[in-house]
């Protein structure tokens, strides 16, 4: 048998093939996150969303309206008692 001919070490050649195998699998495991990526991206794109300061800023302004909207209301339970008082007098 010459020197050329020898017998595969199994060792070598299962290192090779494990190997390929993750750099095979590096690459697919690459491409799915880049696809998974725009998906996301895409997905997202595609919401009714608002960045964070834009909802900060309407939570402010929300809060504000919150309180008037009570101090108004507490203003017309005051002017309604006035108002009941004045036609109970008048009577």
């Amino acid at each position: 048998m010459a020197n050329n001919d020898r017998i595969p070490d199994p060792a070598e050649a299962a290192t090779k093939l494990f190997g390929s195998i993750l750099r095979e699998g590096k690459t697919l495991a690459d491409e799915v996150s880049g696809n998974a990526k725009a998906v996301a991206k895409s997905a997202l794109g595609n919401l009714d969303v608002v960045s964070r300061d834009e909802f900060d800023a309407q939570s402010t302004v929300l809060a504000r309206t919150r309180a008037r909207v009570e101090q108004l209301e507490s203003e017309i339970e005051a002017l309604v008692a006035k108002l009941d008082e004045l036609e109970r007098s008048a009577r």
